[in-house]
């Protein structure tokens, strides 16, 4: 009986193991482009961004060659003009703002849509 019970409750540890691990990969197959990015640095571990006077702290994203880039996803962000102020930042302090300004612009309408 109790060997019926550890190989029941390590199929559900393994269950749940799959479960979260699939659910990591899902989230990050979620996110998807555009991404606000930069070119690569060294001596970064953070970027803060700020949208519209929304301010985030984002990890840096490594490259895995001592480099790193802001890859900041910009899923979230409201339609029209959004205004940025972007700084990296280390243990020593953070650099001066940069001014970033983009659109974002859904498509429009279909017209005349008809099969040929």
């Amino acid at each position: 009986m109790r060997r019926i019970f550890l190989h029941i409750t390590v199929f559900l540890f393994f269950v749940l193991f799959l479960f979260c691990a699939l659910a990591m990969i899902t989230n990050n197959i979620a996110r998807a482009a555009p991404f606000l990015v930069c070119d690569p640095q060294t001596d970064v571990t953070h970027y803060v961004v700020i949208i519209n006077d929304t301010t985030d702290t984002v990890k840096a994203f490594d490259l895995g060659d001592g480099k790193v880039i802001l890859r900041y996803d910009l899923a979230g962000v409201p339609d029209g003009k959004n205004e940025c102020l972007i700084r990296s930042k280390n243990e020593w302090g953070e650099s001066v703002s940069v001014p970033f300004v983009f659109t974002k612009v859904l498509p429009g309408v279909l017209i005349n849509v008809h099969i040929e």
